[in-house]
């Protein structure tokens, strides 16, 4: 448990260093990198974002919790939420999320804040 919050706080370090107004993302401690890229969706009647969580690890993984803070013109912070990506995001694999849109934001900064390492995966080379 304590190696899987040491993750997520080197995750969340490396990503407050990243620009604001960044459509990708990555986060890694060397050993677990995610890559984070969304855009807002571009259908629907409800604003929303839509994305992807890379996982360039060994690992499967699930439960893969990700924190949305909205930025307004200025960078200041307008609002902040969370949502799950979708299963299992297999060893060097992708998973989709979709959030509602946060009223005023018009930059994003997406963050893995927790997940499961379910088991390490063999990848079979093409």
């Amino acid at each position: 448990m304590n190696r899987t919050r040491d993750v997520v706080v080197a995750a969340l370090l490396a990503l407050l260093a990243a620009p604001v107004a960044s459509h990708a993302q990555t986060a890694t401690d060397g050993a677990r990198p995610f890559r984070v890229t969304w855009e807002r969706r571009a259908y629907g009647v409800r604003p929303a974002l839509e994305g992807e969580v890379a996982n360039d690890s060994e690992f499967r993984i699930n439960s893969v919790r990700l924190r949305i803070e909205g930025f307004d013109d200025d960078g200041q912070p307008v609002g902040e939420t969370s949502t799950w990506a979708f299963g299992s995001i297999p060893a060097h694999g992708q998973g989709h999320f979709v959030a509602p849109a946060i009223p005023r934001a018009t930059t994003y900064r997406i963050t893995v804040t927790g997940f499961n390492r379910v088991a390490r995966e063999d990848v079979q080379s093409p």
